[in-house]
């Protein structure tokens, strides 16, 4: 009786290790990565990740005084993460909402290869963003039926068209869109509300307030129960209505 005790405590000892080194120890998260139909809740969180956040500073050498370091515009965010997809019904798991390891494969490749932004969300963390995959890789590496895999994401940002107004001075068209006009969206029944949200405020909204505008309508979107398909959502200077009525303001 007490070797088979030694062997359940050994056995635990060792699933925590290999928890601890691949991930799912973080259990006050919860990892989503959505885009456009699909959804991926990650069943195992990763045990650590990283946002990096690059400010684009630049040392510039001047004559009779040195190095000068130049203030950059912020960069494009990047996060990389590992962890499994369980083949097993592990006590560990924190949600399954596909069936099985490669279901989850499918899903990713699918969102990666759409040609569309993705958005990544980590619940208990001011992570939420528009994101693309830039690597997905994955694998096998016992007889256990587990898939490990490591994916790498970057901030995607929505950029406006051209203008169609001129400069007063320069007689030219913008890069970017200076006034924001009426635009009317309607839900797909094929839309996630974040991607409903993104859409919104695309080719109406200048870059810098496309994000906070998008993730606040969001969270309004959520607030109300979510919206049907077949609503019309329409963005304004300086508020959304659904079919008529104001449900967010900024």
């Amino acid at each position: 009786m007490a070797s088979f005790i030694n062997f359940i405590n050994t056995a635990q000892n060792i699933m925590a290790g290999v928890l601890s080194a691949i991930g799912g120890t973080n259990d006050g998260c919860t990892f989503t990565l959505s885009g456009g139909t699909n959804s991926v809740s990650f069943p195992v969180s990763p045990a650590n990740f990283e946002i990096a956040n690059p400010y684009n500073n630049q040392t510039v050498n001047i004559i009779n005084l040195g190095d000068v370091n130049m203030l950059g515009k912020r960069g494009l965010r990047s996060i990389e993460f590992k962890s499994f997809f369980p083949a097993q019904a592990y006590t560990f798991v924190q949600t399954m909402s596909l069936s099985g390891p490669y279901d989850y494969v499918n899903q990713i490749r699918q969102m990666a290869e759409s040609g569309n932004a993705c958005h990544l969300a980590i619940t208990g963390t001011d992570v939420s963003m528009p994101v693309t995959i830039e690597d997905f890789s994955y694998g096998e590496r016992d007889s256990s039926g587990d898939v490990y895999f490591s994916i790498s994401l970057k901030e995607y940002r929505y950029i406006m068209p051209d203008s169609s107004a001129t400069n007063d001075t320069t007689d030219l068209k913008s890069r970017v869109a200076e006034t924001v006009e009426n635009k009317t969206t309607t839900k797909l029944g094929v839309m996630s509300d974040i991607d409903t949200a993104q859409k919104v405020f695309q080719k109406t909204t200048t870059i810098v307030n496309q994000g906070e505008r998008t993730l606040g309508l969001y969270k309004a979107m959520v607030k109300s129960g979510g919206i049907k398909a077949g609503t019309i959502l329409t963005a304004t200077a300086s508020a959304v209505l659904a079919n008529g009525k104001t449900i967010y303001k900024y």
